[in-house]
């Protein structure tokens, strides 16, 4: 067995076996009875909230593209948008959706002079991301109280995170030369600069709407939680999820919410009928990704590419 079929199949395990945990610990037939109740206007508002936070991101990524150096159209930033989330959801973990993204976005500039901008600029697009997630993290876990050993560990690697950001910029203007690949991209540049700082609060604004959409999925199975214990649970889970450990999230996302809503004191059952939902939610808002898949020649035109 190869070395990438034995880190899948490690995946395959430990994402079913949370799967399993989560559904052996709660009680089934409440889970589907929440489902089942649901008003589906419920359902439309997390929709509207996830398109909407889709079409946002693909204007931060064109945002942060553009300070690189990258002039291709925000409309086609938009359509790449949804294709690397179709792609992260559905396809095969070969062909990851960040990696989709910066090889078309590549490819539309010609790939001997943009790809290490290209892949940069997805790279930034995701670090910009989680400086507004760990942003309001930060905000909602005053809302509670926490052990102070933890709670000043989280305080102090966020205030390292934001020192790196800010004196980064200096520090980029003198990699040695080493460094050529990663010294030619104009990070400490005014232009980049701003573009950067442009982009934070539509990572922010970003971040809570995924919060809302949760909130609307929570209030449609009765999950009796408030906003700030929402963004702490989804946020969490969001970075955990995003070690390559799962089958694209799966089984982490899912044992992440009902851990949460047990911790805040609510229903492990309504936190599970949530994230059956959340999944169908993500999965009709990157239906448009699978258009512009088709568009593109399918999974072969990908793999060509």
């Amino acid at each position: 067995m190869s070395r990438s079929h034995l880190i899948l199949a490690l995946k395959i395990i430990f994402t079913f076996g949370l799967l399993y945990g989560v559904l052996t610990y709660v009680d089934l037939t409440q889970v589907w009875q929440r489902i089942l109740t649901v008003n589906p206007w419920w359902l439309v508002a997390a929709w509207l909230c996830l398109v909407v936070g889709y079409v946002l991101c693909g204007l931060r990524w064109a945002w942060i593209a553009k300070g690189l150096a990258i002039e291709v159209s925000r409309t086609r930033k938009v359509r790449l948008y949804f294709l690397g989330m179709f792609a992260s959801l559905f396809l095969p973990s070969t062909i990851g959706g960040d990696v989709v993204r910066g090889i078309l976005l590549a490819k539309s500039e010609g790939r001997s002079k943009m790809g290490v901008r290209a892949a940069a600029s997805v790279i930034l697009d995701r670090v910009n991301g989680m400086y507004a997630l760990v942003a309001l993290l930060t905000m909602s876990m005053l809302m509670f109280s926490w052990p102070p050993a933890w709670w000043w560990s989280w305080l102090a690697l966020v205030a390292a995170m934001w020192i790196g950001m800010f004196f980064y910029p200096w520090l980029h203007a003198r990699l040695p030369e080493k460094l050529a690949v990663l010294k030619q991209l104009p990070l400490h540049e005014r232009g980049f600069q701003r573009m950067w700082w442009r982009s934070l609060p539509i990572s922010l604004i970003f971040q809570m709407m995924i919060v809302q959409a949760h909130v609307f999925l929570g209030m449609a199975v009765g999950l009796d939680m408030n906003w700030a214990a929402f963004s702490i649970m989804v946020g969490l889970v969001a970075l955990v999820a995003t070690l390559p450990i799962s089958l694209n999230g799966f089984g982490v996302r899912e044992a992440g919410y009902v851990g949460f809503a047990v911790y805040f004191g609510a229903s492990a059952d309504a936190a599970t009928a949530m994230a059956a939902l959340w999944v169908i939610v993500l999965a009709i808002a990157a239906l448009p990704g699978a258009w512009v898949l088709w568009r593109l020649g399918g999974i072969k035109g990908l793999r060509s590419d």
